[in-house]
């Protein structure tokens, strides 16, 4: 016999992927946030080095608008209910669509912007994402 604190119940989810205390963000929330804030900072950065070079803007700009659209959402994260976790997920898979354009012309986001906005939507497709979202306040 030990001293040390049993482990939450995962209750009959067998499909529960994380376990967090009540009131913590789990970790496939937190994940989404931040891949979703680097592929915007790379964006900003991207279209900086772009005005200071005095490239086009059009096509860079298309390219990262949807990232940037889940700026407001991934800010509701905290206390945004189910609505907000299903139109990040769509916005996302938005975004990895029109990332995957960026593939054939050679324009940014690209691979980087199909594979970071895909596990967006792959995370808050999670169960505990779910949970987190769909949660009592």
């Amino acid at each position: 016999m030990s001293n040390a604190a049993a482990p939450p119940q995962t209750g009959d989810d067998l499909y529960d992927d994380e376990v967090s205390p009540h009131g913590v963000m789990p970790g496939t929330v937190r994940g989404a946030r931040l891949i979703a804030a680097v592929a915007t900072a790379v964006g900003v950065v991207l279209i900086a080095i772009t005005v200071a070079l005095g490239g086009s803007l059009g096509a860079l700009l298309a390219g990262y608008l949807p990232s940037f659209a889940l700026v407001p959402l991934v800010l509701l994260f905290r206390h945004g209910g189910d609505l907000v976790r299903k139109a990040a997920i769509g916005v996302a898979v938005l975004a990895c669509l029109v990332s995957s354009t960026g593939i054939l012309t050679g324009l940014p986001p690209g691979v980087v912007g199909v594979v970071a906005n895909g596990a967006v939507a792959a995370m808050l497709l999670r169960p505990s994402a779910r949970t987190w979202f769909t949660r009592q306040r």
